[in-house]
Protein backbone atom coordinates (compact mmCIF):
# COMPACT_ATOMS: atom_id res chain seq x y z
CA UNK A 1 0.00 0.00 0.00
CA UNK A 2 1.48 3.67 -0.37
CA UNK A 3 0.68 5.62 2.78
CA UNK A 4 2.77 8.41 1.66
CA UNK A 5 1.21 11.90 2.87
CA UNK A 6 1.76 15.70 1.66
CA UNK A 7 4.21 17.14 3.32
CA UNK A 8 6.38 20.37 3.36
CA UNK A 9 5.22 21.91 0.41
CA UNK A 10 5.41 25.83 0.36
CA UNK A 11 5.49 28.67 -2.00
CA UNK A 12 8.56 31.06 -2.24
CA UNK A 13 8.17 33.74 -4.55
CA UNK A 14 6.41 32.46 -7.97
CA UNK A 15 7.71 28.84 -6.51
CA UNK A 16 4.99 26.13 -5.44
CA UNK A 17 6.67 23.18 -3.85
CA UNK A 18 4.31 20.37 -3.25
CA UNK A 19 6.19 17.87 -0.94
CA UNK A 20 5.80 14.10 -0.69
CA UNK A 21 6.34 12.28 2.37
CA UNK A 22 9.49 9.94 2.22
CA UNK A 23 9.43 10.75 -1.95
CA UNK A 24 10.75 13.51 -4.55
CA UNK A 25 9.29 17.46 -4.17
CA UNK A 26 7.63 18.85 -7.43
CA UNK A 27 8.26 22.68 -7.95
CA UNK A 28 6.14 24.49 -10.17
CA UNK A 29 7.16 27.81 -11.22
CA UNK A 30 3.76 30.32 -11.36
CA UNK A 31 5.80 32.80 -12.83
CA UNK A 32 3.64 33.03 -15.64
CA UNK A 33 0.43 33.59 -13.76
CA UNK A 34 1.92 36.91 -12.26
CA UNK A 35 0.08 39.99 -14.33
CA UNK A 36 -2.09 38.28 -16.96
CA UNK A 37 -5.49 39.84 -15.46
CA UNK A 38 -4.55 42.84 -17.50
CA UNK A 39 -8.53 44.03 -18.36
CA UNK A 40 -9.28 47.41 -18.01
CA UNK A 41 -12.67 48.63 -16.96
CA UNK A 42 -14.26 48.64 -20.42
CA UNK A 43 -13.61 45.28 -20.61
CA UNK A 44 -14.77 43.83 -16.70
CA UNK A 45 -18.32 42.97 -18.00
CA UNK A 46 -21.02 43.10 -15.20
CA UNK A 47 -23.02 39.68 -14.26
CA UNK A 48 -26.35 41.30 -14.84
CA UNK A 49 -26.84 44.80 -17.07
CA UNK A 50 -28.81 47.07 -15.10
CA UNK A 51 -29.31 50.74 -15.83
CA UNK A 52 -27.72 52.92 -12.96
CA UNK A 53 -29.05 56.31 -13.83
CA UNK A 54 -32.44 55.35 -15.05
CA UNK A 55 -31.22 57.53 -18.33
CA UNK A 56 -33.67 55.24 -20.75
CA UNK A 57 -36.96 54.72 -18.08
CA UNK A 58 -38.94 54.56 -21.04
CA UNK A 59 -36.50 51.85 -23.00
CA UNK A 60 -33.98 51.56 -20.13
CA UNK A 61 -30.26 52.09 -21.22
CA UNK A 62 -28.31 49.14 -19.46
CA UNK A 63 -25.24 49.38 -18.18
CA UNK A 64 -22.95 46.60 -19.09
CA UNK A 65 -19.45 46.84 -17.73
CA UNK A 66 -17.49 48.76 -15.18
CA UNK A 67 -16.73 51.88 -17.36
CA UNK A 68 -20.48 52.35 -18.12
CA UNK A 69 -21.35 52.13 -14.59
CA UNK A 70 -18.97 55.14 -13.68
CA UNK A 71 -20.04 57.37 -16.53
CA UNK A 72 -23.65 56.75 -15.43
CA UNK A 73 -23.16 57.33 -11.68
CA UNK A 74 -20.59 60.14 -11.88
CA UNK A 75 -22.97 63.09 -12.50
CA UNK A 76 -24.98 61.78 -9.93
CA UNK A 77 -22.86 61.04 -7.03
CA UNK A 78 -20.47 63.88 -8.17
CA UNK A 79 -23.01 67.08 -7.02
CA UNK A 80 -25.16 65.34 -4.22
CA UNK A 81 -22.77 63.90 -2.03
CA UNK A 82 -20.21 66.85 -1.78
CA UNK A 83 -23.39 69.23 -0.53
CA UNK A 84 -24.30 69.13 3.71
CA UNK A 85 -25.58 70.89 6.32
CA UNK A 86 -22.99 71.88 9.01
CA UNK A 87 -24.44 71.19 12.67
CA UNK A 88 -27.48 73.47 13.98
CA UNK A 89 -25.45 76.31 16.45
CA UNK A 90 -26.98 79.11 17.96
CA UNK A 91 -26.50 82.68 16.98
CA UNK A 92 -27.78 85.31 19.76
CA UNK A 93 -29.60 87.90 17.90
CA UNK A 94 -31.18 89.20 20.97
CA UNK A 95 -29.79 93.00 20.93
CA UNK A 96 -28.76 95.17 18.16
CA UNK A 97 -25.35 94.25 17.10
CA UNK A 98 -22.43 95.37 14.27
CA UNK A 99 -19.94 93.34 12.93
CA UNK A 100 -20.30 90.01 14.71
CA UNK A 101 -18.50 86.78 13.76
CA UNK A 102 -19.17 83.57 14.37
CA UNK A 103 -16.35 80.62 13.22
CA UNK A 104 -18.96 78.08 10.93
CA UNK A 105 -15.61 75.73 9.82
CA UNK A 106 -15.03 76.12 13.73
CA UNK A 107 -18.50 75.29 15.25
CA UNK A 108 -18.90 71.95 12.18
CA UNK A 109 -15.35 70.81 13.77
CA UNK A 110 -16.27 71.06 17.53
CA UNK A 111 -19.22 69.00 16.72
CA UNK A 112 -18.47 66.62 14.40
CA UNK A 113 -14.84 66.27 15.11
CA UNK A 114 -15.42 64.81 18.71
CA UNK A 115 -14.51 61.27 19.86
CA UNK A 116 -17.77 60.18 20.57
CA UNK A 117 -19.38 57.98 23.95
CA UNK A 118 -19.85 54.11 22.28
CA UNK A 119 -23.24 55.23 23.79
CA UNK A 120 -24.08 57.88 21.70
CA UNK A 121 -23.27 55.93 17.72
CA UNK A 122 -24.69 52.79 16.26
CA UNK A 123 -22.48 49.80 17.23
CA UNK A 124 -20.34 49.82 14.25
CA UNK A 125 -19.32 53.16 13.71
CA UNK A 126 -16.01 54.49 14.62
CA UNK A 127 -15.67 56.33 17.30
CA UNK A 128 -15.25 59.90 15.47
CA UNK A 129 -16.91 61.33 12.50
CA UNK A 130 -14.81 62.20 9.72
CA UNK A 131 -14.42 65.82 9.30
CA UNK A 132 -13.31 68.07 6.23
CA UNK A 133 -10.31 70.32 6.58
CA UNK A 134 -11.03 74.23 5.99
CA UNK A 135 -9.69 74.27 2.33
CA UNK A 136 -11.48 71.21 1.55
CA UNK A 137 -14.74 73.26 1.85
CA UNK A 138 -16.78 76.21 0.44
CA UNK A 139 -19.21 78.11 2.69
CA UNK A 140 -22.70 79.38 1.40
CA UNK A 141 -25.90 81.23 3.26
CA UNK A 142 -28.46 80.00 1.43
CA UNK A 143 -31.46 81.78 3.61
CA UNK A 144 -31.13 84.52 6.41
CA UNK A 145 -34.43 86.82 7.85
CA UNK A 146 -33.37 90.33 6.38
CA UNK A 147 -35.37 91.72 8.92
CA UNK A 148 -32.87 90.53 11.69
CA UNK A 149 -29.74 90.42 9.95
CA UNK A 150 -27.98 92.19 7.28
CA UNK A 151 -24.63 92.44 5.77
CA UNK A 152 -23.86 88.76 6.21
CA UNK A 153 -20.62 87.67 4.56
CA UNK A 154 -18.71 84.42 4.80
CA UNK A 155 -14.39 83.65 4.40
CA UNK A 156 -13.21 81.50 2.27
CA UNK A 157 -11.87 79.80 5.90
CA UNK A 158 -15.74 79.60 7.42
CA UNK A 159 -16.05 82.69 9.27
CA UNK A 160 -19.35 84.43 8.82
CA UNK A 161 -20.06 88.31 9.79
CA UNK A 162 -23.38 89.68 10.30
CA UNK A 163 -24.97 92.20 11.54
CA UNK A 164 -28.29 91.95 13.95
CA UNK A 165 -30.61 95.01 12.88
CA UNK A 166 -33.31 94.38 15.07
CA UNK A 167 -34.03 91.37 17.27
CA UNK A 168 -37.16 88.75 16.38
CA UNK A 169 -39.95 89.20 18.48
CA UNK A 170 -40.11 85.76 19.49
CA UNK A 171 -35.85 85.70 19.79
CA UNK A 172 -36.24 83.22 16.90
CA UNK A 173 -34.75 83.14 13.50
CA UNK A 174 -33.03 81.23 10.91
CA UNK A 175 -29.84 81.35 9.19
CA UNK A 176 -29.36 78.64 6.87
CA UNK A 177 -25.89 77.82 5.87
CA UNK A 178 -24.37 74.98 3.66
CA UNK A 179 -21.24 73.79 3.08
CA UNK A 180 -19.72 72.04 -0.40
CA UNK A 181 -16.85 69.72 -0.85
CA UNK A 182 -14.30 71.20 -3.69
Amino acid sequence: TDDQNISGSGLSGTDLTIGIENGTSETIDLSSLVGTDDQYDDEVLLRTPIDVDEGGIGSPTLENNVQEVINAIAPITSKAARIFYPPSIAVDASVVVSGATIDLYQQYLDQYGMTLPSSAKSTSAPAAIPTYTRAELYYYVTFYDPTVFSGVLISDTGVMTYNVDAPPSDYNSLINVVFVVK
